[in-house]
């Protein structure tokens, strides 16, 4: 670290010790705000991108969320799972893979993210915005270990106590930003079973 005066380094360590007081505050807010509610509708924007593979792609999709159970509706797929069971049907070729729920698999479980500052990663406030008229809390999570992502940037509403966009950063340089453009509460009307009985042909492949 470069050579600084004391009460600079002083006052730094002031600024970082509040910046993750506020961090963990705003992330209690939205926690207790999304425990709140039954059930969480969304709709989003997914674009992945490498700058240096010259890849961008973009996507639409909706994730509902209520407690441990999940349905996710995105590029010509749908995931479903009911805490004990996942479901994950492909439309193109009419078959839906089972597989027993993994509790400790990350990536399957979007609701998760509410709860990774508590466990696998450490956080900063970065700053407030103004973003489309609305203000945002931005802060980020950094691995305490190795992981899968070596950064997640969070986007939360401040008037709301909701989240708005979430960016994954890969070790490789690719970036997946989800940008939700539709958050609506408490008026889910889908299962989160897969009912084989609705698909005619389908081909079954149960893993479990």
């Amino acid at each position: 670290m470069n050579k600084l005066i004391i009460i600079i380094i002083c006052i730094f360590n002031i600024s970082v010790s509040a910046q993750e007081e506020l961090a963990k505050d705003i992330l209690e807010k939205l926690k207790l705000a999304t425990e709140s509610y039954k059930n969480i509708t969304t709709e989003f924007i997914f674009v992945f991108e490498n700058t240096s593979q010259k890849i961008k792609e973009q996507q639409e999709g909706n994730l509902i969320v209520e407690q441990e159970k999940f349905r996710l509706e995105m590029n010509g797929q749908t995931i479903i799972n009911d805490g004990e069971t996942q479901w994950v049907y492909l439309n193109d070729l009419n078959e839906v893979q089972i597989m027993e729920n993994d509790p400790e698999d990350e990536t399957m479980s979007p609701n998760r993210l509410l709860t990774i500052y508590e466990e696998k990663y450490k956080y900063n406030y970065v700053e407030s915005i103004s973003e489309d008229g609305k203000r945002l809390h931005i802060i980020d999570f950094f691995p305490k270990e190795r992981q899968e992502f070596i950064k997640i940037n969070i986007a939360v509403n401040a008037l709301k106590n909701q989240l708005e966009r979430i960016i994954l950063y890969d070790k490789n340089g690719g970036t997946y930003t989800y940008s939700i453009t539709s958050f609506i509460i408490n008026k889910n009307d889908k299962p989160f079973t897969f009912n084989i009985m609705d698909s005619t042909n389908i081909e079954i492949i149960d893993l479990r």
